[in-house]
Parts: C-alpha cells; sequence; structure tokens
C-alpha cells in the first residue's frame, strides 16, 4: 500500500476546496445562426443589450434594448438592467442578453442571467448570446446609431 504524503494530502484537499468553491456557470445559450433564424422567422424575443453607450451606438442587434449596464457588478449597473423588467414581465418571450466584448463582458452577461433569476424571470426564457456581440456576423440584423 503507497502511503500519501502530507504535500499530497493537502494537493487533494486544495484542488477539491476549489471545485466545490468555485462559481457555478450554469446558463442557457444561444448560437448566433439559431438567434438569427428565430428574429427572421417572427420569433418574438426581448434583446437586452449590455454593451456601454459608445459601442451600443457603433454596433447592435436591431430591437435591442440599450442598457449599458456592462458588467452588471454594481447596484447601479443592475438597475440599468430594470429599464427592461416592465417588458420582461408582461410577457412570456425568451430573453437574449448580448454582453460586450472581452472577459468583463462575459462576466456580466452571466450576471445579468442571475439578475434576472432572482427577480423571479423564469430560466427556461433566459438565453445568452454566445460568444456576445463579437460574435454576431449578421449585418443585415445590425444597426448603428449614427451620432
Amino acid at each position: 500500500m503507497r502511503r500519501c504524503t502530507v504535500k499530497t494530502t493537502l494537493s487533494v484537499l486544495c484542488v477539491a476546496l476549489l471545485f466545490f468553491s468555485a462559481p457555478a456557470v450554469a446558463a442557457n445559450y444561444v448560437e448566433p445562426d439559431v438567434l438569427k433564424q428565430w428574429l427572421e422567422g417572427g420569433r418574438s424575443v426581448i434583446l437586452i443589450d449590455l454593451q456601454p453607450a459608445d459601442a451600443f451606438r457603433q454596433r447592435h442587434i436591431r430591437g435591442s434594448i440599450m442598457t449599458h449596464a456592462y458588467s452588471v457588478k454594481t447596484i447601479e449597473q443592475e438597475e440599468m438592467l430594470d429599464v427592461a423588467l416592465p417588458r420582461i414581465m408582461s410577457s412570456d418571450r425568451a430573453i437574449v442578453i448580448v454582453h460586450a466584448p472581452g472577459k468583463m463582458g462575459r462576466i456580466g452577461g452571466y450576471n445579468a442571467y442571475d439578475y434576472f433569476l432572482s427577480k423571479g424571470v423564469a430560466e427556461r426564457r433566459l438565453f445568452i448570446l454566445n460568444g456576445g456581440i463579437d460574435n454576431w456576423p449578421y449585418k443585415n440584423l445590425t444597426e448603428e446609431i449614427n451620432k
């Protein structure tokens, strides 16, 4: 029988602690081609855009609700999502969160997802656009707001 060293035991305990203490990132995703089919096929969805104002003006999916909530890490950013709540709560439509580019943008997508769950939105309705706005290749469904 092999003897465990203190170093091996500590290593195993550290890995287990990291595994069980890491936040779970569970979310429904929608691929860009599927969202395109939904939009072109007439499926009514609510698009929640988290990009900062300047980025939203440069490029967003047509019909998106502008929130500027970006990372959704502060109470103020959560309150920016509240602009969409009346529309969300008065329908049973799918909600697609479109996050900004980069790591903080992705985190914002997860945070917005969790925020809407905390407000009572059914998880079956919530989706995150896989890859966010950077992964959206369909220019015919994209708008720009001229400054």
